[in-house]
């Protein structure tokens, strides 16, 4: 389809509607065309569960360094004063303190697996 056929069906799918009225992007021709001819495609590799398969960075300090580099992330220092597992913000890489890391793994927030250490899907945080 053609940028202007594109626009011009879209104007037209709008025309109709009074003010105040809203109609959402996935309504209308525009999304409907989208899988006329081939079958929707789903990735059944989901990012939450993706996440969990890191393992967890172990550190001896109380402050760790996530990040810095040429891919964009920002230096961030992570509070790891907490005996919880931490998560970088941008890149989603988990930290924990050595000290911490006997606690966590009696309360089953983190497994160990072939000599690593990973965060456990099923207990969060805060309990």
């Amino acid at each position: 389809m053609a940028l202007w056929q594109a626009r011009s069906t879209l104007l037209r799918s709008f025309r109709g509607l009074q003010c105040g009225q809203v109609r959402l992007i996935s309504e209308g021709p525009l999304y409907e065309q989208r899988f006329i001819n081939d079958k929707k495609l789903v990735n059944p590799n989901w990012a939450i569960d993706l996440i969990h398969e890191e393992p967890i960075t172990i550190v001896d300090g109380k402050t760790a360094v996530s990040g810095g580099g040429p891919t964009g992330h920002p230096v961030e220092f992570l509070n790891l004063d907490q005996d919880k597992v931490v998560i970088c913000p941008y890149s989603g890489e988990f930290f924990v303190r050595r000290g911490a890391l006997k606690k966590l793994l009696e309360r089953g927030a983190v497994y160990e697996k072939q000599g690593q250490y990973y965060k456990s899907r099923d207990i969060t945080d805060e309990e």
